[in-house]
């Protein structure tokens, strides 16, 4: 069966992610004033469903981290193995590439 497989990021880019980027407060406990829960400040996603074989490929976020600085992820590589395998990494602002996938592991999709 051919299918889209989106591969997403490596597991360095994700944890980065989860120590970095800056959280919106979604739930205040209206007596203590703690955090119940959190989300990810996304500034921005970008549609790339295109690259999917059916148009089911990812949604990609711009992050702000809590620096102020931003970070997005991108598109890696879509190497074809019964489908298109989506790689992403991040992107800085001034274009610099985070937490890209080794080239074997695309090689072996």
């Amino acid at each position: 069966m051919r299918c889209t497989q989106i591969i997403g990021l490596i597991d360095e880019a994700r944890e980065f992610l989860d120590n970095n980027v800056a959280r919106i407060p979604d739930v205040v406990c209206p007596k203590c004033g703690e955090v119940i829960s959190t989300k990810k400040h996304i500034v921005k996603q970008t549609d790339v469903t295109a690259c999917g074989m059916f148009d089911d490929g990812p949604i990609l976020n711009t992050y702000q981290l809590q620096d102020g600085s931003r970070i997005r992820e991108i598109v890696q590589a879509i190497p074809w193995s019964s489908g298109p395998c989506i790689f992403l990494c991040l992107e800085k602002t001034d274009g610099t590439r985070m937490f890209e996938w080794p080239q074997e592991e695309i090689d072996e999709a």
